[in-house]
């Protein structure tokens, strides 16, 4: 994984996404580097903790 692959997966994470959504968004990664760097993100911004916040669209 290089390093912009690396800030997408950060960047995602940060967003509120779950682990298995991003798994299955980068699914050419295996799910232990993307989980690595998905705990290190969440603990770096305070919200290891907290739920995630749910992401609802309004397609009308």
């Amino acid at each position: 994984m290089n390093d912009q692959d690396k800030r997408a997966v950060e960047g995602m994470a940060r967003c509120g996404i779950d682990l298995e959504g991003l798994c299955a968004s980068f699914p050419k990664f295996s799910k232990e580097e993307i989980e690595d760097i998905y705990v290190q993100t969440r603990k770096s911004i305070g919200a290891w903790s907290a739920p995630a916040p749910e992401i609802k669209k309004n397609c009308s």
